[in-house]
């Protein structure tokens, strides 16, 4: 990240790119730098992934169909959340439309300012800060907030060459990835559903271009397509 002047504001426009946590001091005083947190941020649209370390092997894993118990019990302690990010004066709120744990009793919401050319973020209803530092600037930026017919819930959206994707389905069962753009390949790299990592999400138009598909898989791992209705944008849509 480029040294700002810790007296400078923070601006929503220059947090645009993939952002690492490197420490929380929770409210409690206790302090956790080993979670892999990361906060992949566009124009407004955000996704945000957190995962305990270390994380059981999942290799061999093909769907949900699969797991074990170890393997459940570490999913649900994953957190993470996707959705809109507004700005008023020092304050940014994560309006969480997609998110794998409940909502809290107050909004998620931080004063951040600089500090050594860290991005502090401090706890506005809870006594709490975190770092971020970041990993990769932003580059093409846009996402689609989208919606199946069953119900389902999705967001995608792109930042450089990285991409996040978020769904809800209609159950209430959430998956937040992240993932790397080469050319016309979009694979997921880093999954609260490790077995998701390596596939491919492919979003492509139908025909007609008035739907965006969509790879996945079902409970045994098996490979399927979703067809989603866009809703809002913003950005230049491309594939």
């Amino acid at each position: 990240m480029t040294a700002r002047n810790s007296d400078a504001p923070v601006l929503m426009a220059q947090c645009q790119g993939l952002w690492r946590r490197t420490l929380l001091v929770d409210t409690d005083g206790s302090q956790d730098i080993s979670t892999d947190v990361r906060w992949l941020q566009g124009r407004t649209r955000f996704v945000d992934l957190r995962r305990p370390t270390p994380r059981p092997d999942f290799g061999g894993t093909a769907g949900a169909a699969d797991l074990t118990a170890q393997q459940r019990g570490w999913l649900r302690m994953q957190d993470g959340f996707a959705g809109e990010l507004t700005q008023r004066g020092n304050i940014f709120h994560w309006q969480r439309h997609i998110a794998m744990q409940p909502p809290g009793p107050f909004p998620d919401e931080g004063a951040m300012s600089y500090s050594d050319g860290i991005l502090v973020e401090t706890g506005v209803h809870a006594d709490y800060f975190e770092h971020w530092i970041l990993d990769a600037p932003t580059g093409e930026c846009w996402a689609m907030d989208l919606e199946s017919g069953s119900g389902d819930r999705a967001l995608l959206l792109r930042v450089g060459e990285l991409f996040g994707w978020a769904h809800r389905d209609a159950a209430g069962a959430v998956e937040l990835s992240l993932g790397a753009i080469a050319g016309n390949e979009w694979v997921i790299t880093d999954s609260a559903l490790p077995y998701r990592e390596g596939h491919a999400l492919a979003p492509s138009w139908d025909t007609q271009g008035k739907s965006l598909h969509t790879n996945a898989i079902d409970a045994q791992g098996t490979p399927i397509t979703r067809e989603w209705l866009v809703g809002f944008t913003e950005g230049n849509v491309t594939f």
